[in-house]
């Protein structure tokens, strides 16, 4: 039996594990772009971030875990159209020790 998901379409950036406030952080001005996605299940070589052009790839996957629950394997890829003056030789990524992943871009002028 399928199930309707319902989904906001006017959020521009919906990350699947955001649980904590639940909106990801995107900062946007006129020399910068930057943006916080929880990662915390992920290790920074299970995490992959490549630009095609305007378009942001990010995937993150890692092979099966034994918790208390029984076997888990997570898989995730999402792409998102970057802002149209964002350099895609300047896009930087960073796992912080919070589990928090930043991917940045300088803007063209």
């Amino acid at each position: 039996m399928n199930v309707t998901v319902d989904h906001d379409v006017t959020a521009k950036w919906d990350w699947p594990l955001q649980s904590g406030d639940g909106v990801v952080q995107v900062h946007d001005d006129d020399d910068h772009f930057e943006v916080g996605l929880e990662a915390h299940h992920f290790l920074p070589k299970e995490i992959e971030v490549k630009n095609i052009g305007e378009i942001l790839e990010i995937h993150m996957e890692h092979s099966t875990k034994d918790d208390k629950f029984g076997n888990v394997s997570r898989t995730i890829t999402r792409c998102y159209k970057m802002p149209k003056n964002v350099d895609p030789k300047s896009i930087k990524s960073n796992l912080d020790n919070k589990g928090i992943l930043h991917i940045s871009g300088q803007k063209k002028h």
